[in-house]
């Protein structure tokens, strides 16, 4: 999709014995050379300082849009620290490249390329530039920088995380540097996340015209962070213990690290259905609800029919709340039968009608 800067423009013509005089010490020896220039440059902004005629440091951008047919500097660098407006006003109007083909693919420019161009086009401010791994050039259409990026996916985000308890912090974006639009009326929009909770979510964009037709698709992740207060363990417990208050204690941690849903402390009563460890959080996973009849317990047994009604004493061979299902075993007959819980003491059968 990038083609090289080369093949797109070409830079200021100038002669074969002037260019390898530029540019043959650097060739030579290009650390000793950088060295060298940063030191005239620290001399000269010495200089110019002490003559009351400051050269400001110029900062080039890594993505750029321009606009006529040759490329100014304020189009594609911004000054560094405080300069006066004047004095970058005129320094933003001059003009250094021929600009890319109009409307067509923006093109990439790496760092030495760009370096080249700076010495063959404005060698006098070029030991105040600083320069990014490499920029990309487009020729009309509209740039969308990765703040505004950002911003975009910073809103999205925010209403889909809204319902999370506690502070939602939104870190570690990996999302495109910057998008470029073909014209003003195209927008870029960011899809709603199918996973709305706490971790990594994925993250899809869309360069859209305004009738919706999709032009192009992008992609990125960013860590979602819930810091939430959650309950834990204030002592060690064993499985099957009850959970009550003197048991529980409370810890602000982020729940996109915890290995499950935290229990939100609600309902029960609740016995533990496994081991926890002292600090370990209580998840809606470590709980069950305590039974109304527990296994091994001693009920009676009704027989309720159209005209009779019978009772036996039964050992629960199994855990059962209210209203459930669970295996019991007469104690004089021996015999196992299905019966629904209905109290702590009591558990039925009734006849089909």
């Amino acid at each position: 999709m990038i083609s090289s800067a080369a093949a797109a423009f070409r830079f200021p013509a100038v002669s074969q014995a002037a260019s390898a005089r530029r540019t043959a010490p650097v060739r030579r020896m290009p650390a000793a050379g950088v060295l060298l220039l940063a030191c005239l440059a620290l001399l000269a902004v010495a200089a110019r300082a002490y003559a009351g005629d400051t050269v400001p440091f110029i900062r080039f951008l890594d993505a750029a849009v321009v606009r006529g047919d040759k490329v100014l500097l304020g189009e594609v660098a911004v000054p560094v620290g405080n300069v006066p407006s004047d004095r970058w006003e005129k320094l933003a109007a001059r003009e250094l490249w021929p600009s890319p083909p109009e409307n067509g693919r923006p093109v990439n420019m790496t760092r030495p390329k760009l370096q080249e161009a700076v010495m063959l086009t404005m060698r006098d401010l070029a030991p105040y530039c600083l320069f990014p791994g490499s920029m990309i050039l487009r020729r009309g259409g509209v740039l969308i920088g990765k703040e505004e990026i950002r911003s975009l996916v910073e809103k999205e985000l925010a209403a889909a995380l809204s319902a999370l308890p506690g502070e939602v912090l939104l870190k570690d974006f990996r999302l495109p540097q910057h998008v470029f639009l073909d014209h003003a009326g195209q927008e870029l929009v960011v899809e709603k996340p199918r996973k709305a909770g706490p971790g990594r979510l994925g993250v899809r964009l869309f360069v859209r015209e305004a009738d919706g037709t999709v032009r192009q698709k992008l992609s990125g992740t960013v860590a979602a962070e819930c810091w939430a207060d959650v309950p834990c363990a204030a002592v060690g417990m064993n499985k099957d213990d009850l959970l009550d208050h003197g048991k529980i204690t409370y810890k602000r941690m982020n729940l996109a690290v915890l290995r499950g849903e935290p229990w939100d402390g609600r309902g029960g009563p609740w016995r533990l259905a496994r081991p926890l460890s002292i600090e370990q959080v209580i998840c809606r996973g470590d709980l069950a609800p305590v039974p109304t009849v527990r296994k091994g317990d001693t009920v009676t047994i009704l027989y309720e029919g159209r005209n009779v009604r019978l009772s036996a004493r039964a050992e629960a061979l199994a855990d059962g709340a209210a209203g459930e299902n669970i295996a019991v075993r007469n104690t004089q007959s021996r015999k196992e039968v299905f019966a629904r819980v209905r109290d702590a003491q009591t558990v039925s059968i009734h006849a089909l009608r």
